[in-house]
């Protein structure tokens, strides 16, 4: 990791820590994704695995962040894993909140909520054609760049491939105040809704 100079940390939850990086040999900005490994007999994590395969499959679209590399590290004995990400300024929930709270408050242009709704959905699609659920869409998963207008899908830690006919899955997903109601009311046989009622919200 030290082809990449941590600048400052931009989030955190229950995965690990996002940091604010740049690569040394190009100056280009990253984010980095830390993870910390439970190792058991049988390696990395299966959650980490099924993570980093769906944002291999589906990052070469303009609409989901996009994974640079991932780095493996011992530091102290200890296993991490790192997910090395294009940055982006900011998310919606920061620019929302940015235009409502900010100093000149006012709502968002109606073409700018237009232009984010329609990546939003070809960002979906683009999951769902490739045989994947996001289960986690919401505010703080969409990442912005604000100078060139664009938004991307991000966080694929509760993503998953689904199948026809449809098997039976966790309805412990999403962020309660963005779970779809079939999922509210605990069903565990679902499909691509789950990320659509996640979008009109």
């Amino acid at each position: 990791m030290d082809k990449y100079e941590k600048l400052e940390k931009v989030g955190e939850g229950t995965y690990g820590k996002v940091y604010k990086a740049k690569d040394n040999a190009t100056g280009q900005l990253v984010a980095l994704k830390k993870t910390r490994l439970e190792m058991d007999e049988e390696g990395i994590p299966p959650t980490a695995l099924r993570e980093i395969s769906l944002l291999q499959l589906l990052s070469q679209s303009i609409y989901v962040v996009r994974l640079l590399s991932v780095e493996h590290v011992d530091k102290n004995g200890k296993p991490l894993l790192y997910l090395v990400f294009e940055y982006l300024d900011t998310d919606l929930k920061k620019f929302i909140d940015f235009h409502r709270k900010g100093p000149s408050s006012r709502p968002l242009p109606p073409s700018v909520v237009q232009s984010f709704l329609y990546q939003l959905c070809k960002g979906v699609a683009h999951c769902h054609s490739h045989g994947v659920l996001h289960r986690d869409l919401k505010p703080q998963n969409l990442l912005v760049d604000k100078e060139k207008g664009i938004l991307k899908i991000a966080d694929l830690g509760l993503g998953r491939a689904f199948t026809i006919p449809l098997k039976s899955y966790t309805h412990e997903i999403v962020t309660l105040w963005y779970r779809a109601p079939e999922v509210l009311l605990g069903t565990t046989h679902y499909s691509t809704g789950v990320d659509m009622c996640c979008s009109e919200i």
